[in-house]
C-alpha cells in the first residue's frame, strides 16, 4: 500500500505510527517542518519516501501533493503523524472502494481515511483556500455529500493523539487561534453562499494564516 503522512512536528509520534504498520508499505512523508529528520525505523515492512519542503504547506495543500504525486492510483490513503494502528486495519484501508470516501469509525474520523479516484473526478481536490489546518475536512465532506458521494467506515480502530501539532507548541496554538478563526470564517461562508467548489490557494491568506 501507499501512504501520504503531512508532519510538522511529533517525530517521536511519527516514528510510533510507522512502527506500528503491519502490511508492507510505501509511506510518503510530507515534511513541513522546514528540518530534514533522521528517523531510525524498526519496521522492516515500510519504505520511507521523504518530501522535505522549505515551508508549511498545510494540510489541504499536503494532501493535495501526495495526489499529484501518485496521479495513477484508485485511491489514495491518507493518515496523521499522531496516529497508529490496530492489527489489520490497513489491510482494510488498502480494500477500499474508488468510488468512496472511506473514515476511521471513530471521531473525528478524518485522522486516517482514503479517497478513491472516482471521488476526485467527481468532487475535485481539497480547498487551498483553507490554510493551514482545520475545516479542510469538513469542507470535504460537505461537498461530497452535495454530489451523494458514498462513505463507508473502518471496523478496526485507529488510535489518535487529537491536536498533538499545536498541543506540543504555545506558538503554533496561539498561531491556531488567528488561522482557525479565519478558516471558520471562510467555510461558513461558504455554506451561506451554497458555495460548493474547489476553492484555490491564494497569497493573501497563505500569509495571513501562517503557522511559519
Amino acid at each position: 500500500m501507499k501512504l501520504i503522512v503531512p508532519v510538522l512536528n511529533r517525530f517521536d509520534l511519527l516514528k510510533r505510527m510507522l512502527e506500528s504498520i503491519d502490511v508492507e508499505a510505501t509511506v510518503y512523508i510530507i515534511n513541513n517542518s522546514k528540518r530534514a529528520w533522521p528517523l531510525q525505523i524498526n519496521n522492516p515492512k515500510v519504505t520511507v519516501w521523504w518530501v522535505h519542503l522549505p515551508s508549511n504547506l498545510g494540510v489541504a495543500s499536503s494532501w493535495n501533493l501526495g495526489i499529484k504525486m501518485l496521479p495513477f492510483e484508485d485511491k489514495w490513503i491518507f493518515t496523521q503523524a499522531d496516529c497508529y494502528f490496530e492489527p489489520g486495519v490497513l489491510s482494510e484501508l488498502n480494500e477500499a472502494a474508488n468510488d468512496a470516501v472511506t473514515l476511521c469509525k471513530q471521531f473525528p474520523y478524518w485522522q486516517t481515511f482514503a479517497v478513491g479516484e472516482k471521488v476526485i473526478e467527481q468532487v475535485g481536490l481539497f480547498d487551498e483556500g483553507i490554510h493551514p489546518a482545520y475545516f479542510e475536512d469538513n469542507d470535504f465532506q460537505r461537498r461530497c455529500e452535495n454530489l451523494n458521494v458514498r462513505f463507508d467506515f473502518l471496523s478496526k480502530n485507529v488510535f489518535h493523539d487529537n491536536s498533538s501539532t499545536i498541543s506540543s507548541d504555545k506558538s503554533l496554538a496561539l498561531k491556531n487561534e488567528v488561522s482557525f478563526a479565519n478558516n471558520s470564517a471562510y467555510f461558513q461562508n461558504k455554506v451561506d453562499t451554497n458555495d460548493f467548489s474547489e476553492g484555490h490557494w491564494t497569497l493573501a491568506v497563505r500569509r495571513l494564516n501562517s503557522w511559519d
